[in-house]
């Protein structure tokens, strides 16, 4: 499946919907809870063993490890990208039993950059990535393990560093990965994932006709999960 350029945003905008409505017959979080503290202070096993995995979710979250391999015909012209990110996630999350099922979008403002291969006078820049998802998981208690999949967007920038034109192109792809969410207490989970995204083969008018890239992503993410 090919999207436009903004086809990414559209997709977003539909996954909050969905978030939206996985709530509705929930009780509403009041306005304590909402703009509670969240503490700090590590739970017992006793504290945190009524819990369940149930509600609205929002957490920053950080990745230290963004690898984008540009294969294709034109990424023989560019060294692959790496570099970091910070974003952050909203989802909705339902628990019966121990299984666990939800929906999550995430969006993340990327630092990835990489140069020409071999002296190639270019220069690439991932501008930012995102991801609309579901995940399921199985929870042991203060542990839960999921895999997730789902729908995957972006922007690549190429820029031929000898003329300074550049060319801008948005990205569409698809998601799978997994990882692990542990409750620190009552209000902070703590979690770290792997992704990998494989994009559709995208033209750069830059790197002139024929040339195309195909960039993969491998993710290493964690962050604070919140639940309302």
């Amino acid at each position: 499946m090919k999207l436009g350029s903004y086809g990414g945003v559209a997709v977003a905008s539909l996954a909050l919907a969905a978030i939206a409505s996985a709530g509705i017959g929930t009780a509403p979080a009041s306005a304590q809870e909402l703009v509670r503290i969240p503490s700090l202070s590590y739970a017992s096993d006793a504290e945190v063993s009524s819990l369940a995995r149930t509600g609205f979710i929002i957490s920053p979250d950080w990745s230290l490890s963004d690898e984008v391999s540009l294969g294709g015909t034109g990424g023989a012209l560019l060294d692959d990208v790496e570099g970091w990110a910070i974003g952050a996630k909203l989802g909705y999350d339902q628990q019966v039993g121990n299984i666990v099922v939800g929906v999550i979008t995430d969006a993340f403002y990327s630092f990835a950059d990489g140069d020409g291969r071999g002296g190639a006078p270019f220069k690439s820049e991932l501008d930012y990535y995102g991801t609309v998802r579901g995940r399921l998981g199985y929870s042991f208690g203060r542990l839960m393990v999921y895999g997730t999949a789902g729908y995957a967007y972006g922007e690549l920038e190429v820029t031929n560093t000898a003329t300074g034109i550049s060319s801008s192109e948005g990205l569409n792809g698809w998601t799978y990965g997994g990882g692990l969410e542990y409750f620190w207490n009552r209000d902070i989970n703590l979690h770290v994932g792997y992704r990998r995204i494989d994009f559709d083969d995208q033209s750069f008018a830059v790197l002139g006709p024929g040339n195309t890239l195909s960039p993969e992503m491998d993710i290493i993410d964690f962050g604070l999960t919140t639940r309302y």
